[in-house]
C-alpha cells in the first residue's frame, strides 16, 4: 500500500472543501468556518507573507492560482473552474459565453464545464482534446484527482513568484434584463395556408427564446455581465432553459421557478425572408413574479449594481411598471431601454414611467401601440414626436435591418447593410444590447451616434431564422462585419 502524505491529504481536503459557493476567494477566506490553518502553514504561502505583507488569505489565493498554472492544461482548466480562480480568465476574454465557468455556483461551473468541454480547450489553444466530462464524472472522480495534484505541488512548491501589484481590473459592466424566459417552436416555411388549406412546412424546432433571455444572452456575449430577472413554469422545458443559461454563463439568481406550472411559449411562423409572424402563450396567470419576489434583496441588489437596465413587455404589466420605476429611482442612474414588444393592452399604464426611459425601442407599428390611437400619426416623425412628448429620451425605429432615431438632439436615419432577408426575429435584441454595450462605454470616447451605428451592424451579424438566441453575435463578429462593410465601400 503506498503511504500517503499527511500534508498533501490535508491540502486536498481543505480544498475539495473550499470548492462549494463561490470558489477559493479572498472574501470566502475571510469568512469560512473551514480550517485554514493547513494552507496557512504552506512554506510558499509563509514566504508571501514574509516577503510582501500581503494577508494570509491573498497570499493562500496567490499561491494556489500560481500553482494552478504549473499543472497539465487540462487539469488547469478543471482546477480553475472548480476553485473559481480566474487564472484563465484573460485568455478567455474573446468568448465571454465560455467563461461561465466562473459562475457564484459550484454547480453552475462543473455544467459549464462539461457542456463547454471541447470548446474551452480550443479556446486555450489544447490541441488533445481528452473525452468530455459529465457533470457526475466532475464531481465523483476528476475533481478529486485533480484537487490531489494541485495539493501535492502545493505542498511542495518553493519557488513560487512573489506576487505582483499590479492595478486592479476595472469591474466588469453590469446589466440588468427583465424580460421573457420561453421555448420557442420555430416553424420556417415557403408558403403559408388559405382558412381550410395546408401545407408543409421547411423546417420545425424548439429553442430557448424569449426577448428578455435574448437580451441578456446578447450582453453576455458582448462582455457585459447579464443578470435576468424572469419567472419561469416548473416543467421539463423551465429545467432546460436554466440549464441553458448557465452555459451561458448568465447568472440565475434572479430567475424565481413557478412549481407546478408550464413554462411560456411562443409559435414563431417564419418566412424564407425573415419576416415573421408571433403567436405567444405567456400563461401570466401562473407564471409571474410575486411582489414577494420582486421585494427580495436579491431584486433590489441587482437593480443597484445595474449600468442599464433592458425591460421588454412580456411580464405583466405591474412587473414592467415595477421594472421602470425601480430603474429610476436608483442613484447611479443606469441606462434605461425599453423593448416595445409585444404589444400590450391599456399602455396608457406606462406613461407616468416613460420620462425615466433613455430609450424606446421597437418596429414602427409596436411603438404605434403605444399610443392611444395608434393610427393618429402620419410618419415615423410625428409617432416620435408623440412618444417623446411623454417623456422619452429617444425612439429607435428598428425595421429591415436599419434605425431611425429621434430625439431632441439627434435626427438621423442609419439604413441597413446589404442582408438578403427583410427582418429576422431577435434583430432588435442584438440591437437594442449593442447599443446598450457602446453607450456604457461612451467615457471611452465613443458618441451616440457611433453606438447607434455599431448596434445596427449587431443586427446584421448571424442573422438566421430559427436558432434567434444561439445567433446573439460576440463583439468580434460584430467588428468583422464593420471591417466588411469598409472594405466594400467605394474608394
Amino acid at each position: 500500500m503506498v503511504k500517503r502524505d499527511p500534508r498533501v491529504e490535508g491540502v486536498r481536503a481543505v480544498l475539495r472543501r473550499l470548492r462549494t459557493r463561490s470558489g477559493l476567494t479572498v472574501e470566502r477566506l475571510g469568512t469560512t468556518e473551514v480550517d485554514l490553518s493547513v494552507l496557512a502553514d504552506l512554506p510558499a504561502v509563509r514566504r508571501v507573507v514574509e516577503d510582501t505583507g500581503v494577508t494570509t488569505a491573498e497570499a493562500i489565493v496567490a499561491v494556489v492560482s500560481e500553482v494552478v498554472g504549473r499543472l497539465e492544461p487540462t487539469d488547469q482548466l478543471v482546477a480553475d473552474a472548480t476553485l473559481a480562480l480566474g487564472v484563465l480568465r484573460s485568455r478567455l476574454a474573446a468568448r465571454p459565453e465560455l467563461t461561465g465557468i466562473y459562475a457564484d455556483d459550484l454547480g453552475e461551473r462543473r455544467a459549464a464545464l462539461s457542456t463547454r468541454w471541447e470548446a474551452l480547450h480550443t479556446a486555450l489553444g489544447i490541441a488533445r482534446v481528452p473525452a468530455a466530462a459529465s457533470v457526475r464524472s466532475l464531481r465523483s472522480t476528476i475533481e478529486g484527482e485533480t484537487l490531489a495534484r494541485l495539493a501535492e505541488l502545493c505542498v511542495h512548491a518553493a519557488d513560487v513568484p512573489l506576487p505582483r501589484q499590479e492595478p486592479a481590473a476595472p469591474p466588469a459592466h453590469t446589466i440588468v434584463v427583465v424580460g421573457g424566459a420561453v421555448t420557442d417552436h420555430v416553424i420556417v416555411s415557403d408558403d403559408w395556408p388559405d382558412v381550410g388549406a395546408s401545407v408543409q412546412a421547411r423546417t420545425f424546432d424548439d429553442h430557448p427564446g424569449g426577448k428578455g433571455l435574448n437580451l441578456a444572452v446578447a450582453s453576455k456575449r458582448l462582455g457585459l455581465e447579464a443578470k435576468l430577472i424572469a419567472a419561469i413554469g416548473g416543467d421539463t422545458q423551465a429545467a432546460e432553459l436554466v440549464q441553458y443559461m448557465r452555459t451561458e454563463g448568465l447568472s440565475t439568481e434572479c430567475i424565481r421557478e413557478k412549481p407546478g406550472t408550464v413554462n411560456p411559449r411562443a409559435l414563431m411562423l417564419v418566412a424564407n425572408n425573415g419576416e415573421t409572424r408571433y403567436l405567444g402563450w405567456m400563461n401570466e396567470t401562473a407564471v409571474a413574479l410575486s411582489a414577494r419576489d420582486r421585494s427580495e434583496p436579491t431584486m433590489r441588489q441587482a437593480f443597484a449594481g445595474a449600468d442599464a437596465v433592458l425591460v421588454t413587455l412580456e411580464p405583466p404589466m405591474d412587473t414592467v411598471r415595477w421594472a421602470l420605476a425601480t430603474a429610476a429611482a436608483q442613484p447611479r442612474n443606469p441606462i434605461v431601454l425599453l423593448q416595445a414588444s409585444p404589444p400590450r393592452e391599456a399602455p396608457q399604464q406606462l406613461y407616468r414611467l416613460l420620462s425615466g426611459v433613455d430609450y424606446l425601442v421597437g418596429r414602427e407599428n409596436e411603438l404605434r401601440g403605444l399610443l392611444y390611437d395608434p393610427g393618429e400619426p402620419e410618419d415615423v416623425d410625428q409617432l416620435a414626436r408623440s412618444l417623446l412628448a411623454l417623456g422619452v429620451g429617444a425612439v429607435c425605429v428598428v425595421e429591415s435591418f436599419g434605425c431611425k432615431v429621434r430625439s431632441t438632439l439627434l435626427s438621423r436615419d442609419i439604413p441597413g447593410p446589404p442582408v438578403p432577408l427583410n427582418d429576422a426575429p431577435g434583430a432588435r435584441e442584438a440591437f437594442s444590447a449593442a447599443l446598450v454595450h457602446h453607450l456604457i462605454r461612451e467615457g471611452d470616447g465613443r458618441t451616440r451616434e457611433q453606438a447607434l451605428e455599431w448596434a445596427v451592424a449587431a443586427m446584421s451579424t448571424n442573422p438566421t431564422l430559427d436558432e434567434i438566441t444561439n445567433s446573439m453575435p460576440a463583439t468580434d463578429d460584430v467588428e468583422r462585419t464593420l471591417e466588411t462593410e469598409k472594405s466594400l465601400e467605394p474608394s
